[in-house]
């Protein structure tokens, strides 16, 4: 017997989700409305001059070869876009 299984990789879905946030969107509702497969350190921020950025921890599935991180910032809690290093 074979048994196949798929394991959705959400990282293109986190990437999108996350460059389609209007820029502007208060906190509170970009937290409220973050998908499922992934994981924000909402407890760990990052600060920066102005403001404070967020480590998306897990993306569901994700097996980025790159080991890329990405961070979701915000000023005046107010998301301004997402952050992407290496």
């Amino acid at each position: 017997m074979i048994v196949l299984t798929s394991c959705k990789n959400y990282y293109n879905d986190t990437i999108d989700w996350a460059d389609n946030i209007k820029i502007g969107t208060d906190i509170q509702i970009v937290k409220t409305n973050k998908p499922d497969y992934l994981e924000v350190a909402w407890d760990k921020p990052d600060t920066l001059e102005n403001g404070f950025r967020y480590l998306i921890k897990n993306i569901r599935g994700s097996h980025d070869p790159l080991n890329m991180s990405h961070y979701l910032v915000f000023v005046d809690n107010k998301y301004q876009g997402r952050e992407p290093h290496k």
